[in-house]
């Protein structure tokens, strides 16, 4: 949980629901990180999809909160500076437009669900321990690398999105509370704007 964070994680009817508090780590004087992740002996193969990204159905009470992460664990994905995990992994920010209360849904027809489009171009395994982003410069001097024409060796490619053996909801880098419902995440092209 990142030092003094707290949060769980719970299936509720057709959807997963994953919230808590994410709290500054004292020693470091900075954010902690929560983390909801699956694993799998099943591999999944996403390597048809390189061209496009993973669109995300989610809903939120706390869009506000800016921490949002997903990370996609792939065998043969590199593993980033500084890191502790096993195997390497590929971590993207995302928001959510819009808020939703449960009032908001018994007195009208929106249910709060937002579609979130992230390209695998906005992923990088060069993410950072400190803030899960790829901008961020580590305390040791390190600059991380953000997926790139200039940097490909952080990109997602089809041959680790063949072999994808987890997934991770990460709220991280950011200090308050988060909430956020989660109905479906799926490998998806994009083309002309559109999902296919």
């Amino acid at each position: 949980m990142g030092g003094q964070s707290s949060g769980n994680f719970s299936v509720v009817s057709d959807h997963a629901v994953f919230q808590g508090t994410v709290r500054n780590v004292s020693f470091l004087h900075a954010p902690g990180f929560c983390r909801a992740f699956t694993t799998s002996f099943m591999l999944q193969d996403a390597s048809a999809y390189v061209d496009g990204g993973i669109t995300i159905t989610a809903r939120s009470s706390t869009p506000a909160f800016k921490g949002f992460k997903l990370a996609i664990g792939a065998i043969g994905a590199p593993k980033h500076h500084g890191g502790h995990e096993m195997e390497g992994s590929y971590k993207a920010g995302f928001a959510i437009a819009k808020t939703y209360t449960f009032d908001s849904i018994l007195g009208g027809d929106d249910d709060g669900w937002s579609t979130v489009y992230l390209p695998f171009t906005a992923f990088s395994s060069d993410w950072s321990d400190f803030s899960g982003e790829c901008t961020t410069k580590d305390p040791d001097g390190y600059q991380h690398k953000c997926c790139s024409k200039d940097a490909p060796e952080v990109c997602p490619n089809a041959k680790t999105l063949k072999l994808i053996n987890n997934l991770a909801l990460w709220a991280e880098g950011v200090e308050g509370d988060f909430h956020i419902e989660v109905k479906s995440i799926e490998a998806t092209s994009k083309v002309a704007g559109k999902m296919l």
